[in-house]
């Protein structure tokens, strides 16, 4: 809140903070992105300040109150008839402007002809330049090729960006491009125009009369959820994976919600109640469903493109299940199970022996994903001081935290001949072909992916069969519990793992590959007898 203060020398000031949803908008038309600053000078009486400050914070609350009304109603089309009713409105609103400058009428005057020999004449048609006879009146300049040409110039001499903040009015791509054009006809008689005032003439203006009515629309265009999905998604550029499963959401919410824009909580959780079936559960409904729901819409929210957001307080009943399991990482027999099943897999015969022989090694010994595992690259195993690591990077494939880290080798993968693995695959793919031809769209698993799933398959096939636990996550909590045992430092396996530390002050003491090298010094081999 803006208060008003008196310093010590008498000078009133006081601050107005903009609001951080419109401070890109408010700084492209006022200048100041942060904050208003109000001063008056010592002498003044607290009556007229108190009176001069309530008119200045009048004026910034009025502004940010415009550009939040135009965000919020977000992007308009416009018909050709209303975009040249719109410049109508922008001719009225340009004299205003500009009718009390103390300018001559040679300065209206030069200001046309640049227009008209600087700005659009440059631009004539071929067609023109052969035959200008055929064309007294330049109709060429509505050509499309000449209007992409002169609209940035249009746009900046008839200040279009500050008349639609003022107006409260944000227009779609086409409808910009409609309104300037419309500018583009009429900123020669606004010139002129103001050419004549500056003689003195004030008589009525005839040009007024050429615009048309604005046609209002006659209800507002519904909001729909997947229109709210795609924006979210283009704004946040969430993983592929993420886009692929929520698309079904939010597909299923259009066929429900005719507009999102004011669904109440009990239209929410009878829906959402209504989603659970034979095909689709309480629990994929709980967390999936809900969470991108109100993921989405509570990004729309604050983005003003909706009001409210229904979902975080809707609540769906999972029936509880019975765990038998103590714990989520491996047993004694299902680690001796897993290794000694991988040992027995060539990796010279095809990608998937290769898969099955190292993917659930390097998982026991890192912690790793094994999608993070499937996706590497022989260029990404590298040896620094004396230390062989793994790059866990986003450019060879989806790193869940989106962050590269690196990861060491334990030595009982190098004694095993990991490192004679990697060279023989020359710099290429460990564990899938390198793909001959990208898929229109991109596929739905990568190759990398899909090797991941095969790797998961096989291990179920060696009769890891309780569904209380994953056959490749599972190495991830089995490496967690392992290190603790043998007494690695939270700090390390969480680097190793990819997790994120445990407070704020550890994130400043993020480790070294070096240091994670060292403390996997202490992480012992599986032993198989």
């Amino acid at each position: 809140m803006a208060g008003l203060s008196k310093t010590s020398t008498g000078t009133y000031t006081a601050r107005k903070a903009i609001p951080k949803d419109i401070r890109d908008a408010y700084a492209a038309k006022y200048g100041n992105a942060w904050e208003e600053k109000f001063r008056l000078n010592g002498g003044a009486s607290p009556h007229e300040a108190r009176a001069r400050y309530g008119e200045w914070l009048a004026d910034i609350e009025t502004r940010i109150g415009s550009l939040r009304a135009a965000k919020k109603n977000g992007p308009q089309p416009l018909t050709r008839q209303n975009a040249y009713a719109l410049s109508g409105r922008w001719y009225a609103w340009f004299i205003a402007q500009h009718e009390k400058d103390l300018c001559t009428p040679a300065h209206w005057r030069a200001l046309a002809d640049t227009l008209v020999w600087n700005v659009i004449r440059p631009h004539a048609t071929e067609e023109y330049e052969e035959r200008p006879r055929d064309d007294p009146r330049w109709d060429w300049q509505v050509h499309p090729d000449v209007r992409d040409e002169v609209r940035p110039a249009i746009a900046i001499e008839a200040r279009t960006a500050a008349f639609l903040l003022e107006q409260g009015l944000s227009l779609t791509p086409d409808a910009t491009n409609l309104f300037l054009d419309a500018v583009s006809d009429n900123l020669l008689p606004a010139f002129q125009r103001l050419e004549a005032m500056a003689r003195g003439d004030y008589s009525p203006d005839a040009h007024q009369q050429v615009f048309p009515r604005f046609e209002e629309a006659t209800g507002s265009t519904p909001v729909k959820a997947m229109e709210l999905f795609q924006s979210w998604a283009k704004a946040v550029q969430p993983a592929e994976g993420t886009v692929y499963r929520w698309t079904a959401v939010f597909k299923e919410a259009d066929q429900h919600f005719p507009d999102v824009r004011n669904i109440s909580f009990e239209n929410a959780r009878a829906w959402m109640k209504g989603l659970v079936n034979e095909d689709r559960s309480a629990s994929t409904v709980a967390a999936a469903w809900r969470t991108a729901l109100k993921t989405v819409f509570g990004w729309a929210v604050q983005e003003r493109m909706i009001d409210n957001n229904p979902f975080p307080e809707v609540r769906i009943s999972v029936p509880r299940r019975n765990i038998e399991r103590e714990t989520k990482a491996f047993d004694e027999n299902e680690i001796k199970t897993i290794l000694a099943a991988a040992l027995k897999c060539d990796d010279t015969k095809s990608y998937r022996e290769r898969a099955f022989r190292w993917v659930p090694w390097v998982c026991a010994y890192s912690g790793a994903r094994a999608g993070e595992i499937t996706q590497l690259r022989a260029a990404d195993i590298q040896q620094r001081n004396g230390s062989h690591f793994a790059r866990l990077t986003p450019s060879a494939g989806k790193i869940k935290t989106r962050k590269a880290r690196t990861v060491p080798l334990h030595e009982h993968l190098i004694a095993q001949g990991f490192l004679d693995f990697v060279e023989r695959a020359e710099g290429r793919p460990l564990f899938y072909p390198t793909p001959k031809g990208e898929v229109e769209g991109g596929p739905r698993h990568t190759p990398a992916e899909r090797m991941r799933s095969q790797v998961g398959t096989w291990v179920r096939s060696l009769g890891i069969a309780d569904r209380e636990i994953s056959p490749n996550h599972a190495w991830r909590h089995t490496f967690k519990a392992m290190a603790a045992r043998v007494g690695i430092e939270e700090l390390y396996s969480d680097a190793i793992t990819g997790h994120s530390p445990a407070s704020t002050g550890r994130a400043y003491t993020k480790p070294l590959p070096e240091d994670l090298a060292e403390a996997l010094k202490k992480f012992p081999r599986y032993r198989l007898d």
